[in-house]
């Protein structure tokens, strides 16, 4: 017996890629499913109108729906209007700069058909040429806070309930979304995975990196932000609240210097060095030294 998949797909100054989104999913092998687009641009922009003409292009395609905001509003917002007009069994999320590999839904849906001790499932991915292959399962919250691992929104399919219970995303957070809504998702369910292929994450050319001293507030709101869970995941343990510390502003430290900001970076590590215990530079010539080989092979 098949179960529609609900596809929400919010989309933002997203272009030609959206329309490369929709139909990767109507090329699924698995044919239940519903695609909802949720136009979060402003009603008078640019982007509006390109959004409503690639749309106009599946006018004919029953499958495929489509919800216009009044107002830009986020993300979390749009997959929230999407969800309540939703009628799947299972909730399937995708960004409209990624697409799905054609047997992602089918292998997904299988899983959690046959595995019902799981809320949702992930699968791999490719991202920026890179194959990511997790292999964790059950409760992924250090992995996440500790950035050791993310399952991707768009890598993820989860139980209709498992949404209705949490309630949705929380539109008060306009970055760290899917931080939140996994971290609460872990609090009542456990996350499979299956060791297939199925997301390519890419770019719609929106460069939304935040720099200099707003890429610093962003990172200390998250840490004011998630302060409950990360004690609530490591139990007080000193080792692992240094190590996500660590993980967080050795890369803060890193672009900060990247992007010409050198007394700002210097300003992080005198503030935050206590707080990542004595793997700041060892993890930061690590990740130098990964950016240099990266480089070189994209030159060879």
């Amino acid at each position: 017996m098949n179960h529609k998949v609900s596809v929400i797909i919010p989309t933002y100054k997203s272009g030609d890629t959206l329309a490369r989104a929709i139909n990767s999913v109507l090329a699924q092998t698995y044919k239940d499913f519903e695609i909802l687009v949720v136009d979060d641009n402003d009603p008078d922009s640019p982007a509006r109108k390109t959004t409503e003409s690639i749309i106009k292009k599946y006018e004919n395609e029953r499958k495929v729906l489509y919800f216009q905001h009044s107002q830009n509003k986020n993300g979390a917002a749009a997959r929230n209007t999407a969800f309540n007009h939703s009628s799947g069994d299972y909730i399937a999320f995708l960004d409209d700069d990624d697409y799905f590999i054609n047997e992602k839904l089918e292998r997904q849906v299988a899983f959690l058909e046959n595995n019902p001790e799981y809320g949702g499932c992930y699968c791999w991915r490719y991202q920026l040429g890179e194959k990511i292959c997790g292999t964790y399962s059950g409760d992924l919250s250090y992995e996440i806070l500790s950035l050791d691992f993310t399952p991707y929104t768009s890598c993820i399919l989860i139980r209709r309930e498992c949404y209705e219970k949490l309630n949705g995303f929380d539109e008060s957070y306009y970055r760290h979304q899917d931080f939140e809504f996994l971290l609460r998702f872990f609090k009542f369910y456990k996350l499979g995975y299956i060791d297939y292929l199925g997301t390519v994450i890419s770019e719609n050319g929106v460069n939304n990196t935040p720099k200099g001293k707003k890429l610093v507030s962003i990172k200390e709101h998250f840490f004011n932000q998630f302060s409950d869970d990360i004690e609530r995941i490591t139990l007080g343990s000193k080792k692992q609240k240094e190590y996500i510390y660590c993980n967080h502003f050795v890369r803060t430290y890193k672009d900060l210097l990247r992007y010409g900001h050198p007394l700002l970076a210097f300003k992080i590590y005198v503030k935050y060095r206590f707080k990542c215990g004595l793997n700041f530079w060892p993890l930061f010539f690590k990740l130098i030294c990964i950016g240099a080989k990266e480089r070189l092979e994209r030159i060879i």
